[in-house]
């Protein structure tokens, strides 16, 4: 999938089609399958003209802090579920902080199963699924076998919290609508933490620095 602009608010923008200009991101969600038929699911939110705005930045290193937490939290002997409360913390505290959430409503609150989850308004998804010989290879599990169940060495998932901000969306403050932004590495579990498979393609500005540009992508 591959969507620039506003589109990238679109979880999942399969016509591939709008145009790309300077000044936009564009979110790249890249499914890859081997000749082993094993997948791998990778997405990377690029400035096309190679420099992120201050606002899109700011929405890129919430997302970006959100994966960190989530990847910290992919470890053996934790939930599966785990992965996506450490990341929607983050995303969370970020909303809160932006003055997003409801009067009166604090992180908490937002977080709470049942009354709250106003932070799903721009979070619409899971944090994580797992991979194998299929790119959401988790279909038929039981919740006490996926949701619920236990991270065990050998174990491969994905990582990717995003944030979405539609460009008419009035709950959204002005200078950030139109932005989205998401961030997925694969993992696999082992015996004292994870392995991130998909590290070597870059996600940090310092990565991007070290001489791994973004490339320029077009979508039309």
């Amino acid at each position: 999938m591959c969507a620039a602009g506003d589109h990238a608010n679109t979880l999942h923008w399969i016509r591939n089609t709008g145009d790309v200009s300077p000044g936009d991101l564009v979110l790249i969600d890249a499914g890859v399958e081997t000749d082993s038929l094993y997948t791998a699911d990778v997405t990377r939110t690029l400035p096309v003209d190679g420099t992120f705005t201050p606002n899109q930045r700011q929405v890129y290193d919430a997302v970006l802090e959100a994966a960190d937490a989530g990847i910290a939290a992919a470890r053996p002997g934790n939930k599966f579920s785990d992965i996506h409360s450490a990341s929607i913390r983050v995303i969370a505290t970020k909303l809160h902080e932006w003055g997003m959430l409801p009067d009166g409503v604090d992180v908490e609150a937002t977080l709470d199963p049942v009354d709250g989850q106003f932070h799903r308004r721009w979070m619409v998804h899971g944090t994580s699924h797992h991979l194998g010989l299929d790119v959401h290879d988790c279909a038929p599990a039981l919740r006490a076998d996926y949701l619920d169940g236990e991270l065990k060495p050998g174990m491969v998932l994905t990582v990717e919290p995003g944030l979405y901000f539609k460009s008419d969306d009035e709950l959204v403050p002005e200078q950030l609508r139109g932005i989205g932004v998401r961030i997925e590495d694969d993992l696999v579990i082992t015996d004292d933490g994870n392995r991130n498979l998909s590290g070597a393609l870059p996600a940090k500005l310092k990565q991007w620095n070290a001489g791994c540009r973004p490339v320029r992508v077009n979508c039309a």
